[in-house]
C-alpha cells in the first residue's frame, strides 16, 4: 500500500544515498540528475545520554533493541510518558531507516482510534543529531500498576511480565483480551497496516488495559522483510494480516496454557475441572488461528475476535425449543411491525463507516460459579483430582489401589524431579497396574505435592491432607530381587492435621521467621495454624545474631515466643558501616565503598599475619594514617581476600559476601560518571569530558584532594595555579574535604588500583593493569578527569599508587544492570 507523504517527512528512494543535512530542519533530498553521494551522519562529541527531547527530562532507560531505545520521561507538566527514540546509525542503509519513520507517520492517527493500540501522542525530528521520537503512553508498572510514584525502581508491565509472575492466566482473561487485541489488529489491518512481531512483551498494559506496542516494525501490507521472534512468525513469513493472527494465537496459547510457543499444540497438565470445558473451546479456537495452511487458517481478525466472543456461551437450545421461541418472537415481531423501519435505519446509522466510533470497556471477568469440588467426608467415599477412589476407613480416607506409574510420572512432571525406582505388574479387577516402588523421601514428596495440588483445586481444605502408607506388591515369580530393600509401595491416605498457634515477635522487629529453610515471614508474626509436634524455629536479622526457639507444641496450644536479638556488629548493606579494623563504608549501588584509601596500618595488619616480607620504600611502621603505597594489583587482591576470610571466621561477613578491588565502571559510579560506551577501561578512556570527581570546575575548589598545589611547587614544575591544599607529599587520609556521601580523596592522595585490564587493541598496554584518580604529584587537568585512566603494569609498585576496596554480595555489582 503506498504510504501518504508530507513536505516535511523524508521518503525512501533508490539506495542508501541520502545525505544529511545539519542546517535545515528537513532531511535534503539528492535533486533530479544530480549526482548521489554518500550518506554523511552528523556526529557529536557526546554520546546518547545526554539527548534533549523538548519539553521532556528523560529519567531512566527502559527498553532497546535494534529498533530503538524506550526511556521513560517526564514533561513540563509532571505527566510520565514513554519515548522511543530511533538513531540513524543504527540503520545499515538510510532507506530502511526512512522506512520506519513513514511507519510511525502512517501509524501515529491509527494508533489513537483503538483503545488496545498504544496511543502515539507526538513525532519529532532531529536532524542535526540523526534521530526521530515518538512520544507515547507509558505502560504500568508491573508491580503497583498505573500510580507510578517511585520511577527509579519502574519496570513496564507487559504480557510477559504477568505471565512471568503468575504463570498461566485465567480463562476468561484469556477470552476478553483475545477478543479486544484481535480487534485492534482488525482495525489496523482495515487501515492498511500489520504488525509483524506480536508477542507477550509487545503487549503493554495502560490503565489496566492491553494494548498491541512495539510500532517500531509496523508496516504496510506487501513489507516482506523478515522480522518477527520465531515461533510466533507463521511458516509463510510475517507481514500479512493472516500472519498477525497467527501470531496473536500463539500468544493466546501461552497465556491459556502456561507452556512455550514451541511446545503448541501441547494441553497442559494443570487445567482444572471447571476450567477445562472453557479452555477446550478457546483452545479450538487458538488451533484454527495458528494453524499453518493458510486455507484452515482466520481469513480476517474479525472472523477470530467473533470465535473468541462465543467461547464459554451456552450451546443452542434443541429444534424443538428453537422453534417454540422462534414462534414466540415472530409474534411479538408482527405486533411491533410499525417500529421495523425505524430500527433498521438506526441500525444502518450506527454502523455507517463515516459515523463509526469504538468504546471497549477495561476487561472484566464475568461473575462465574463453578461446579465446587467435593472435600473427603466421614463415612462417604471420595475421588481425587486424577479420578482415584478413597475409601472411609475408621477416621480417615484410605485409598483402593497403590500409587502406579502413571500418578507417579505426573509428580515427577510437574516437579521435574529426578528419581529411581522400582515397578513391578500388579494384576487388579479389569486391569493391571504397574505399581512404583520408591525410596520414602519420595513417596513424602508426592504425598506433599497432591496436598497442594489438591488444596489448589478445592478439593482438600487446611485441615486435610495426604500421607502414606507402605504397600506390599507380591513379586511374580521368577522376577529378579528388589534392587534396594529400603524402597517400597505405598498407598495414600487423606488425614486430619493437628494444629496449635504460635506468636513470635522480637527486638528490634523485622527478622526473618525461618522454618526448615523456608521463611514463614518477619516478626511480630502470629502463625495460628502450625503443626503440632516438635518445632525449631530461627529468627535472621541483618547485623545481628542468628537466634534459635525450639519447643512441642500440642494440639489447640497456643505459645508465645519473644526473643531478643544480640548487635553482632556484622555488615548490613545499605547501612553506614565500620569494619573490625577500623575501615569506614557507605553504600555505592549494590556494594559497600570505603570512605577512604587503604590505609599503612590497615596494609600492616594483614603482612604481620601473613608474615609478608618487607619490601624496599613500603612504610608500614611510621605515619599509619598515610595510604599504603609500593603495592601491586595482586598485593591489593591479596589484601582483600586476606581481609575477607578474617572477617567471616569473626561472623561479620557472610559466605556471600567479599571484599575486593572496584571494577572499572564502579570506581566510575562513585566519581559520579554515569555509565560510559566501551568494553573496557581503554575504550571508555575519556569518553566523557569535562566532569571531574569534585564537579565540574577547573581550578578544584573547595580543596577535594591532595594534589600537585603550590605547597609541592618548585621553579622547575610549578603546581596547579590558584591552588593550596597545605600538603606537599602525601597527606594522611581523610585530611581534606569530604564528598556528600563522606567519601575521600577520589582525587589525589594516590592512584588507586581497579579490577580490570587496560584492555584496547594496543598490544603494549593490553594487559596492563589500571589506576585512576591522580596523586599529590598530579596537575594535569586530563589526568584529574574522572574518566581518565593510567595504564601500569600490573605488576608495577610506585611511590605515588595505592588502593581503596569494596564490599559486595553474592557477586553483584555496584551499578544495577539495565
Amino acid at each position: 500500500m503506498e504510504m501518504p507523504t508530507t513536505p516535511e517527512s523524508p521518503q525512501p528512494e533508490g539506495d542508501d544515498t541520502v545525505a544529511w543535512s545539519a542546517t535545515q530542519d528537513t532531511m535534503s533530498l539528492p535533486a533530479p540528475g544530480e549526482e548521489q553521494r554518500t550518506t554523511l551522519v552528523s556526529k557529536t562529541s557526546t554520546h546518547r545520554d545526554d539527548v534533549v527531547i523538548p519539553d521532556y527530562t528523560l529519567l531512566k532507560r527502559i527498553g532497546s533493541g535494534a529498533y530503538g531505545e524506550v526511556w521513560l520521561a517526564r514533561s513540563v507538566t509532571g505527566a510520565l510518558r514513554a519515548v522511543k527514540i530511533v538513531w540513524r546509525e543504527d540503520f545499515e542503509l538510510t532507506k530502511t531507516f526512512h522506512r520506519e519513520f513513514l511507519g510511525i507517520q502512517h501509524f501515529e492517527p491509527v494508533s489513537r482510534g483503538h483503545p488496545c493500540l498504544v496511543h502515539i501522542l507526538h513525532v519529532g525530528w532531529n536532524e542535526l543529531r540523526g534521530f526521530y521520537y515518538c512520544v507515547m503512553e507509558l505502560a504500568d508498572d508491573c508491580e503497583v500498576g498505573p500510580r507510578i510514584e517511585d520511577t527509579a525502581a519502574y519496570v513496564p508491565r507487559t504480557l510477559g511480565t504477568d505471565m512471568k509472575r503468575h504463570g498461566r492466566l485465567d480463562m476468561h482473561f484469556c477470552k476478553e483480551a483475545g477478543i479486544f487485541l484481535a480487534d485492534a489488529l482488525h482495525y489496523m489491518h482495515t487501515h492498511g497496516l500489520t504488525h509483524r512481531d506480536i508477542k507477550p512483551s509487545n503487549i503493554i498494559f495502560v490503565g489496566n488495559v492491553c494494548k498491541l506496542a512495539d510500532i517500531g516494525l509496523v508496516a504496510g501490507f506487501g513489507e516482506r522483510s523478515f522480522v518477527g521472534t520465531e515461533g510466533f512468525v507463521p511458516p509463510e513469513g510475517p507481514g500479512t494480516p493472516q500472519a498477525d493472527i497467527y501470531s496473536l494465537g500463539k500468544v493466546l496459547y501461552e497465556m491459556s496454557s502456561g507452556k512455550d510457543r514451541m511446545e503448541f499444540p501441547e494441553v497442559p497438565s494443570d487445567i482444572g475441572d471447571e476450567e477445562w470445558p472453557v479452555w477446550k473451546e478457546l483452545n479450538r479456537v487458538i488451533c484454527k488461528a495458528c494453524a499453518p495452511d493458510l486455507k484452515e487458517r482466520y481469513a480476517t481478525c474479525e472472523q477470530f475476535a467473533n470465535d473468541l466472543r462465543k467461547v464459554g456461551e451456552p450451546r443452542p437450545a434443541s429444534l424443538i425449543v428453537r422453534a417454540a421461541r422462534f414462534a414466540r418472537a415472530a409474534l411479538i415481531l408482527l405486533c411491533a411491525s410499525s417500529f421495523v423501519g425505524a430500527a433498521l435505519a438506526a441500525w444502518k446509522r450506527g454502523n455507517d463507516p463515516v459515523h463509526w466510533t469504538y468504546s471497549s470497556p477495561v476487561p472484566r471477568r464475568p461473575v462465574v460459579k463453578p461446579l465446587q469440588p467435593e472435600t473427603p467426608l466421614p463415612g462417604k467415599p471420595w475421588q481425587s483430582r486424577y479420578a482415584q477412589w478413597f475409601s472411609f476407613k475408621q477416621d480417615r480416607h484410605v485409598a483402593d489401589l497403590p500409587v502406579d506409574y502413571q500418578a507417579f510420572n505426573r509428580f515427577l512432571e510437574a516437579t521435574r524431579r529426578g528419581i529411581e525406582c522400582d515397578i513391578i505388574m500388579m494384576k487388579v479387577p479389569g486391569k493391571i497396574l504397574s505399581v512404583v516402588l520408591v525410596p520414602p523421601d519420595d513417596a513424602t514428596a508426592y504425598c506433599n505435592w497432591m496436598t497442594a495440588m489438591e488444596r489448589q483445586g478445592g478439593r482438600l481444605t487446611i485441615d486435610q491432607e495426604y500421607a502414606w502408607q507402605p504397600f506390599r506388591v507380591p513379586r511374580p515369580p521368577g522376577s529378579p530381587p528388589p534392587r534396594n530393600d529400603k524402597w517400597t509401595a505405598f498407598t495414600c491416605e487423606i488425614v486430619r492435621v493437628h494444629y496449635g498457634r504460635l506468636t513470635i515477635t522480637s527486638t528490634p522487629p523485622g527478622a526473618e521467621v525461618i522454618q526448615d529453610e523456608r521463611m514463614l515471614g518477619r516478626t511480630p508474626l502470629d502463625l495460628p495454624k502450625m503443626r503440632t509436634g516438635t518445632y525449631q524455629i530461627e529468627l535472621q536479622h541483618p547485623g545481628y545474631t542468628t537466634e534459635v526457639a525450639k519447643g512441642k507444641l500440642a494440639e489447640g496450644q497456643s505459645i508465645s515466643i519473644n526473643l531478643r536479638l544480640k548487635a553482632s556488629g556484622a555488615v548490613v548493606f545499605g547501612k553506614p558501616w565500620q569494619n573490625s579494623i577500623g575501615m569506614k563504608f557507605v553504600a555505592l549501588g549494590q556494594t559497600m565503598i570505603a570512605l577512604h584509601e587503604t590505609r599503612r596500618a590497615d596494609f600492616a595488619a594483614f603482612a604481620t599475619t601473613t608474615k609478608l616480607a618487607p619490601l624496599a620504600g613500603r612504610v608500614l611502621d611510621a605515619d599509619p594514617a598515610f595510604p599504603v603505597t609500593h603495592v601491586s594489583r595482586a598485593d591489593a587482591a591479596a589484601f582483600c581476600k586476606w581481609l575477607t576470610d578474617t572477617e567471616r571466621a569473626k561472623g561479620l561477613l557472610d559466605p556471600g559476601q567479599e571484599y575486593r578491588l572496584p571494577g572499572d565502571d564502579e570506581w566510575s559510579m562513585a566519581a559520579y560518571l554515569p555509565r560510559e560506551i566501551g568494553g573496557s577501561p581503554a575504550e571508555r578512556h575519556l569518553g566523557i569530558q569535562g566532569i571531574y570527581p569534585w564537579g565540574f570546575t577547573w581550578p578544584p575548589l573547595p580543596k577535594p584532594g591532595n594534589l600537585h598545589d603550590k605547597t609541592a611547587a618548585t621553579n622547575d614544575n610549578p603546581g596547579i595555579s590558584d591552588y593550596d591544599d597545605g600538603f606537599a607529599s602525601l597527606a594522611p587520609v581523610s585530611s581534606l574535604r569530604a564528598d556528600a556521601r563522606g567519601v575521600f580523596d577520589l582525587s589525589g592522595n594516590v592512584w588507586e588500583w581497579v579490577a580490570e585490564p587496560y584492555g584496547g587493541a594496543d598490544a603494549a598496554t593490553k594487559d596492563h593493569g589500571v589506576v585512576r584518580g591522580g596523586s599529590y604529584i598530579t596537575k594535569d587537568r586530563t589526568e584529574l578527569l574522572a574518566s581518565f585512566r593510567r595504564a601500569l603494569p600490573a605488576d608495577a609498585r610506585h611511590p605515588d599508587v595505592g588502593f581503596r576496596i569494596l564490599l559486595s554480595e553474592d557477586g553483584k555489582p555496584a551499578r544495577v544492570d539495565e
